[in-house]
């Protein structure tokens, strides 16, 4: 197996913007996604391509990566014995600028031929408004001497025939203008949907190597971008003649990173690396303020300084070339041909935007790494355009996603040798499941389904009442061992024999060894909680009350087989010296006096009923109580 060599930019100095100087000679590869591990918040995307580096140096060009990954993260894996990796730029560009520029004129050369035609048929439209203005005030033309009869018929219908004629031809004009405007507003949209969300820019990592002679070699690209999540879910199916429970481990994914993740293999991780790992250190807690001064522990932040900030200014018109762009005193440009303009600046700067004729627009500049910021310059009003690129996103990984970063800590107490004897060995868990198969996530930031893991897991089932809360019984699977499943919090979505019984909860985070998984409730058993006796009497010096309180439970199984049933009930608990309780009967079931909880476990043949009975009494110095 060849070697691979890996090389990573962890300082934002090391791996900051850069104007890709000979990228124009640089040989370009196309990279593709192989695999993707996602995180509770986040993914590290592994791309490869595939490069034939030349005798000496040679400069790589890889485009088309997400505008939104993490620079720092950025690393580089050579995979050939003889190429070695000499540097690492990064920059983003917008691909398909040319092209955009040459539709945007395209349109802009159409819209003014519109223009023109719509000013040609307004024009002509003018002219048969003073047509018919000049026939309808021809009032007088037969004199004082008038017309016969059928002179006058004469010219009333010459009249009305060049009337209807000029109506005919101003409806015609009218519909020539309208399908002028209409095509019009047409363009204009599709000019500004160019410039607004097709001209969005792309991450550009620019590689040297250096060979020894001419050969292939295999460059393994991988960063870390934010816009990305996974949560667990369940799906846990009984089937009445298998003892086992069928537990199928099911993932939602999401991501907006804007680049599709197509046929890929996906690496489920339970840790989350935006949280930091320095260790949190208390502070000092005063009282009686309840005051609390400490270290919070902080997520991992980009710490590059500088955004690059890039767009077009335009009129009603088109692009303007030539608008001036600057940023303090020290960083400006302008724009080109088609209005484009490009400029480094540093994070929460201000840009200006000025042209001849037109009022300034500016706009503060805060982002990743790339900011779009497109600018209409209007005479008296001009006005800057932004486009977030990841603002959308995180907003919705923050209202629906719960980070679970499960990390268990192990330490080997044994000796070791030398001066290793004093250094315990940290073994931290990072559990990943691999998803089997290939899978395809489109950048939608909408949840897909994918299956993790399919197992069978041995479980007892058993049925539990509360006839106190509810009067129905539910079947329940206990899972011993369960902690060798490496389950996470997630929802059960339960099926028993292939029909669907509601939704359940795994606590992946309880400390019991079984774990309960309520299945639903079973309409063949039922349970009854009446009230046999309440008692209450007074003292007769009226210094304390008291309450006796009998309670009669009802259980019945109408299955044609025996069940266990564990049936709960309570008494009250006193908090006070003023309060006194005594159970008086417990109905034979088993006390836990702290809580005041009663429990019977019952086998309970075909059709068989029992009851049971328990009674308790409170004595009380607090006048008017009462108890359930």
């Amino acid at each position: 197996m060849k070697r691979m060599k890996v090389y990573s930019f962890l300082l934002f100095g090391c791996l900051s913007f850069h104007a890709l100087d000979g990228v124009a000679a640089a040989t370009e590869a196309r990279s593709q996604i192989k695999e993707v591990m996602v995180y509770a918040t986040g993914a590290m995307v592994k791309r490869t391509a595939n490069v034939n580096a030349k005798s000496g140096t040679t400069e790589v060009k890889i485009p088309l990566l997400t505008p939104l990954l993490e620079q720092n993260s950025i690393q580089v894996g050579v995979k050939g014995g003889s190429v070695t990796l000499a540097s690492i730029k990064y920059d983003v560009e917008i691909p398909d600028r040319k092209q955009i520029g040459k539709e945007v004129e395209d349109l802009t050369r159409r819209s003014a031929a519109l223009r023109d035609s719509i000013d040609i048929l307004m024009g002509k439209s003018g002219v048969l408004d003073k047509e018919r203005e000049l026939i309808l005030k021809s009032n007088n033309i037969g004199g004082d001497n008038g017309f016969t009869a059928p002179t006058l018929q004469g010219i009333t219908s010459y009249v009305r025939k060049d009337l209807n004629e000029i109506i005919n031809m101003q409806y015609a004009y009218q519909q020539k203008i309208r399908k002028c405007q209409d095509e019009l507003v047409v363009n204009e949209q599709k000019v500004n949907l160019l410039y607004e969300k097709q001209m969005e820019p792309m991450s550009v990592v620019l590689v040297t190597l250096d060979a020894p002679y001419g050969t292939n070699c295999e460059l393994e690209i991988s960063y870390f971008v934010k816009n990305a999540a996974w949560m667990p879910f369940y799906e846990a199916r009984i089937d009445r003649n298998d003892t086992k429970l069928h537990l199928v481990q099911k993932a939602y994914i999401s991501q907006g990173s804007k680049e599709m993740w197509p046929n890929v293999d996906l690496i489920l991780s339970q840790n989350d690396p935006s949280v930091s790992n320095e260790k949190p250190e208390l502070g000092r807690y005063s009282i009686p303020s309840c005051r609390y001064i400490g270290q919070k522990i902080s997520t991992v932040s980009n710490n590059n300084p500088y955004v690059k900030v890039m767009g077009v200014v335009r009129d009603r018109k088109g692009p303007l070339k030539d608008a001036l762009v600057t940023c303090g005193e020290d960083r400006k440009t302008q724009t080109d041909a088609n209005g484009y303009y490009e400029l480094l600046v540093p994070k929460s700067s201000t840009v200006k935007y000025d042209y001849t004729g037109y009022k300034t627009a500016q706009s503060s500049v805060d982002g990743k790494n790339a900011v779009i910021k497109n600018v209409n310059m209007e005479t008296n009003s001009s006005q800057v355009l932004e486009n977030r690129m990841d603002k959308k996103y995180l907003n919705y990984i923050d209202q629906n996603r719960s980070s679970n970063a499960l990390v268990a800590i192990h330490i080997d107490s044994k000796p070791k040798s030398g001066i290793e004897s004093d250094i315990p060995l940290m073994i931290i868990r990072n559990v990943t499941d691999n998803v089997p198969g290939k899978n395809t996530i489109p950048d939608d930031g909408a949840d897909h389904e994918v299956m993790v893991k399919d197992i069978l897991v041995d479980a007892e089932y058993n049925y539990f009442a509360v006839p106190k809360l509810s009067k129905d019984v539910y079947m329940v699977a206990s899972i011993p061992n369960w902690k060798k499943l490496d389950l996470l919090d997630g929802n059960v979505k339960i099926y028993l024999n292939n029909v669907y019984m509601g939704e359940s909860f795994i606590n992946a985070r309880q400390v019991e060894d079984t774990l309960n998984l309520s299945i639903g409730k079973d309409r063949e058993l039922a349970v009854d909680r009446k009230d046999l006796k309440t008692y209450a009497s007074k003292g007769l010096i009226k210094t304390s009350d008291k309450m006796e309180r009998e309670w009669l439970i009802t259980v019945k199984n109408n299955k044609s087989k025996p069940v266990k049933i564990t049936v709960e009930d309570q008494f009250p608990v006193s908090t006070s010296d003023d309060v006194k309780v005594v159970l008086i009967d417990n109905g034979g079931a088993e006390v836990d006096e702290k809580e005041g909880k009663l429990t019977w476990k019952l086998n309970l043949k075909p059709n068989e009923k029992k009851e049971l009975k328990f009674s308790y009494s409170v004595k009380s110095k607090v006048r008017g109580f009462t108890v359930d």
